[in-house]
């Protein structure tokens, strides 16, 4: 592969580790809108989808990690030696998340019998706040190590941070359904629909758009 090309698609492949994480990242952030709108049907259909792309984000981190060590070792070596330097890395760093799951959540934000309405819903909405929180500190922490990883591949390994994140995103979904869902229905049919996630108004839009080119496809066609 000739230079100049592979310093292009070098760079194809560092835009395509951005990409990656910025979809776990995403998905992630729709599980959080679903939660903050007590959206327990909703919430299991974006962790169901998440598991996908976590599992999709594995096999593609581990391709494309891959063919760039290949790359950089050439373009840093021999007659190419210069056409890239190793990037400086922040000192200080996102730490990991901590597990939140069920058990957490009812420690942080116990109930015991008997409590007021007032009471329940102050737990309840407590223990959705912070899991809405909790998952928005994932979103931050897996799109930083996606980031030192496309500065420096040998910093972690992707597929196994996205395998980590999937696990503490399921458990503090998880956690939530049952302590928040399961355990309280009634309180979360009250408070369905007081934070619509706007995802589902941008996923509204683009099928607007989908369709209306497909129909004037269809009518030139006909």
């Amino acid at each position: 592969m000739r230079k100049t090309a592979a310093v292009l698609r070098h760079r194809e492949l560092t835009q395509e580790v951005y990409n990656i994480g910025d979809e776990v990242a995403e998905y992630i952030e729709h599980i959080a809108e679903a939660i903050a709108d007590y959206d327990g049907e909703l919430t299991d259909d974006c962790l169901a989808e998440f598991s996908e792309i976590v599992d999709d984000a594995r096999q593609d981190a581990r391709r494309v990690v891959g063919e760039l060590i290949g790359l950089r070792q050439a373009l840093t070596s021999g007659m190419r030696a210069g056409v890239l330097s190793a990037a400086a890395l922040a000192d200080e760093r996102i730490p990991e998340p901590e597990l939140l799951d069920a058990a957490g959540l009812e420690d942080l934000f116990p109930l015991a019998a008997p409590f007021s309405v007032r009471t329940l819903g102050d737990a309840l909405t407590g223990r959705t706040d912070l899991v809405v929180q909790h998952l928005t500190e994932i979103v931050s922490f897996t799109l930083e190590q996606t980031d030192m990883v496309a500065r420096e591949l040998g910093a972690v390994s992707l597929p196994h941070l996205y395998s980590r994140v999937g696990d503490l995103v399921e458990a503090a979904v998880d956690g939530w359904m049952e302590t928040v869902c399961i355990d309280h229905p009634a309180f979360v049919r009250t408070m369905r629909g007081t934070n619509p996630p706007a995802f589902l108004a941008e996923r509204a839009r683009i099928d607007a758009v989908v369709a209306k080119v497909a129909a004037k496809r269809s009518r030139r066609g006909a």
